[in-house]
């Protein structure tokens, strides 16, 4: 008899344990539930309708966890990318931590070796990256009244090759420069501020040598220049006279 009240308290004792176990697990979820949601209650909100969330910043991996698109204003600091800066916007992030795509403010744009190139102005843009996240291309307007689309060289010179520019101070039309050699460019076909049309050809050195030029009313010219003689010739004048 006393053999079957001990079991029956051994049975008791083990059935209350389980219980206590069973309320220090729901106890565990709970108080984890409660500080997840208090505190991303902080930085996430609903409106009443429930279909607009408002956050600071959203980070979205891929499948090892690396950082790969980043959204925020600014955009969320995070480890293992190469840059870091107070972007406004939206960043692709390649596999080893360069900036591949950004769309944003026009931030200071990394090049070749790591230097890092300031804007002129303040405006908003895309600008596109190689694997290393050195400028190749992009667009932008910025807030001085100047738009552009570039397309770049890549390493070692990472310079413009092409860009399409709207400069209100000076010209709006195409650019073409040369990889290396003097910083002028080779060809450009513009209109002017004062509604000149141009096309004109340099030499390395950015010379100019030839130069179609057409402005009104006026005769065209195609002038044909020799930096060394300081000559220029008009190649239509004897059109003209006639």
């Amino acid at each position: 008899m006393n053999e079957n009240i001990a079991e029956d308290r051994i049975v008791g004792l083990e059935h209350r344990i389980r219980m206590l176990q069973l309320a220090v697990v729901l106890a565990v979820v709970g108080c984890t539930l409660v500080g997840y949601f208090g505190f991303h209650s902080l930085s996430v909100k609903a409106d009443d309708s429930g279909q607009v969330l408002r956050v600071r910043g959203l980070i979205i991996e891929d499948g090892q966890g690396r950082p790969r698109i980043l959204l925020g204003a600014p955009i969320p600091q995070v480890p293992g990318r190469k840059r870091h800066g107070d972007d406004n916007g939206i960043i692709l992030v390649g596999e080893n931590g360069a900036d591949r795509v950004v769309i944003g403010d026009p931030t200071p744009a990394p090049q070749a070796g790591g230097k890092i190139v300031q804007r002129i102005s303040p405006g908003v843009g895309l600008v596109v990256n190689d694997s290393e996240g050195n400028e190749r291309g992009g667009m932008g307007v910025l807030d001085n009244g100047r738009a552009a689309v570039c397309l770049d060289y890549p390493n070692p010179s990472n310079r413009d090759a092409i860009c399409l520019g709207v400069l209100p101070e000076a010209f709006a039309g195409l650019i073409v420069n040369a990889p290396s050699g003097d910083s002028g460019e080779r060809a450009m076909m513009a209109v002017m501020k004062d509604g000149t049309s141009v096309l004109k050809l340099a030499d390395t050195n950015a010379n100019e040598r030839a130069m179609l030029l057409v402005h009104g009313e006026s005769p065209a010219q195609f002038l044909v220049l020799d930096p060394k003689a300081k000559s220029k010739i008009d190649m239509l004048a004897d059109i003209k006279a006639k």
